[in-house]
């Protein structure tokens, strides 16, 4: 198997990653059974806090889990030519309800971090 090279990113490189939005796997967790879905995501800062906005259906696997536990993991990748970047975003997520069908998911992140993976040549 080829040697895995990555380095850190920093703040800066996180939210090039976020900030277009798009997918992200939704990763949460039903008497101890790890559950993960993609969702579509937006990026909202408000001054030092980060924001992720999912929609959601009002019914289903994924609320009847936040119902009994709210704690929630986010990974995101973008690729690039020569690496890939991975951002893991954990913190609780907050039900919200909205004018159209369905439920809007905050997810306020109290961890987060990500890596450059190179791709080996």
């Amino acid at each position: 198997m080829a040697e895995l090279h990555y380095q850190e990113l920093n703040l800066l490189q996180i939210l090039d990653v976020l900030r277009p939005g798009g997918v992200a796997r939704l990763a949460l967790s039903e008497d101890g059974q790890p559950y993960v879905v993609p969702m579509l995501f937006q990026l909202e800062v408000r001054g030092a806090q980060l924001i992720f906005h999912l929609a959601s259906p009002a019914n289903g696997r994924k609320l009847r889990i936040l119902q009994s536990n709210d704690r929630v993991c986010l990974e995101v990748e973008q690729p690039a030519c020569a690496w890939y970047d991975v951002v893991i975003a954990e913190g609780r997520a907050l039900l919200c309800t909205t004018e159209e069908p369905g439920v809007e998911l905050l997810i306020y992140p109290s961890s987060l971090s990500g890596r450059r993976f190179f791709l080996a040549p």
